[in-house]
């Protein structure tokens, strides 16, 4: 049962290289030939864990003309079909330059996520709810504004299908996003669930090997937010800074976003906290 899974030893060196592997595919701008191949990397390895990858891939409008985006998801079955998104983004911020990464931003959730979905599916592990594993399209906006036809393109589409079609199957929503830098001080934002984020602090109180959390003073705008403002719970764990220095920023959305600065400590240590936030609300 989930509530005896733990991770093994050893989770954080098998996230760092799923990140590795995934960075060698750069930059991954939304609509670009790199994340149609991010895309189906991502089908590939969802499927040597022995579950189904699934895809969702549409044009929008957007404020920069007609893109093509592709949302990637495999739903690993529960008890019920009462749904948990464990979600992340994939994509780059565009306009960077031809080498950027994106190894902390759209990279380090990704090899938590996979490494996560592998143990659960080889260990055969037993859940209440069904689990969606969901990579976005399209969270990044072009220039420095989001807006309604400007970033957040695929939480917001899975978010309307939800909302929709679904709407009583949705149970909450853990986005992470931002987790591997070597000195990690992940966050929760204001604009979340509030029991949400109460689980996670406690989570993160109660296990030492799990990584630390406080309750931002700001907002933030990131995947969880279309969940939000339609009704669902969820929550939203991300490391504002991440730079030079302790509470620098100067790394992200720069070339400086390399594999290089990633930690395998901090990717297990949010590996530990999404199963701990989990066991508490499945």
């Amino acid at each position: 049962p989930l509530a005896e899974f733990e991770l093994s030893e050893g989770s954080g060196e098998a996230m760092y290289k799923y990140v590795e592997r995934f960075v060698e595919i750069s930059p991954r701008d939304s609509g670009t030939l790199n994340a149609g191949k991010a895309a189906q990397w991502l089908s590939r390895e969802i499927k040597k864990c022995g579950l189904k990858p699934l895809a969702d891939s549409w044009i929008e409008q957007t404020t920069n003309g007609r893109m093509a985006f592709s949302n990637i998801f495999t739903d690993y079955p529960g008890e019920t079909e009462k749904t948990i998104i464990i979600g992340c983004h994939y994509d780059t911020k565009a306009g960077i330059g031809p080498n950027f990464q994106g190894a902390n931003d759209g990279g380090s959730t990704v090899g938590v996520m996979l490494e996560l979905m592998r143990q659960m599916a080889e260990k055969n592990v037993k859940t209440k709810h069904t689990i969606r594993f969901a990579f976005f399209d399209g969270e990044e906006c072009l220039g420095e504004s989001y807006s309604s036809h400007n970033g957040l393109h695929g939480s917001t589409r899975m978010a309307d299908y939800y909302f929709t079609q679904a709407r009583d199957i949705l149970e909450n929503v853990i986005i992470i996003d931002m987790v591997g830098d070597k000195n990690l001080v992940l966050e929760i934002p204001r604009n979340v669930t509030p029991k949400l984020a109460k689980q996670a602090m406690l989570a993160a109180m109660e296990n030492p090997d799990a990584a630390r959390v406080s309750l931002a003073s700001t907002y933030c705008i990131d995947d969880h937010w279309p969940f939000v403002e339609r009704g669902f719970p969820a929550i939203d764990l991300i490391d504002y800074t991440y730079g030079s220095t302790p509470n620098s920023r100067d790394y992200w959305h720069t070339l400086e976003d390399s594999i290089d600065k990633l930690s395998p400590i901090s990717l297990e240590k949010t590996g530990i906290l999404v199963v701990d936030i989990l066991k508490l609300i499945d």
